[in-house]
């Protein structure tokens, strides 16, 4: 993961359980390093993968995404479905 990644989880404006809950959705969906998922994410272009994710999972628990047995799936959920729903315009 990239250097930035450091600076991101050192920031307190990333709450534990995000922090938590994102590096698991990294490691779990083995999402690689790049720039491509930002937009895909509807965050600022300009971070990195990780960081997109981290601002993604902060925005879905902002939103009111309850933390319980079952936030990771329904987050792994939601992030398929909007790389599919991507795919499928693409194409």
């Amino acid at each position: 993961m990239s250097n930035n990644l450091s600076r991101l989880n050192s920031c307190t404006w990333f709450s534990e359980q995000t922090k938590t809950l994102a590096s698991q959705l990294l490691l779990n969906l083995q999402i690689q390093q790049g720039v491509r998922l930002a937009t895909l994410l509807g965050v600022d272009p300009i971070l990195y993968n990780d960081e997109a994710v981290y601002v993604w999972v902060q925005r879905q628990l902002d939103d009111g995404l309850i933390v319980d047995d079952y936030t990771l799936s329904t987050l792994e959920t939601a992030f398929i479905e909007l790389v599919t729903a991507h795919t499928d315009q693409a194409a």
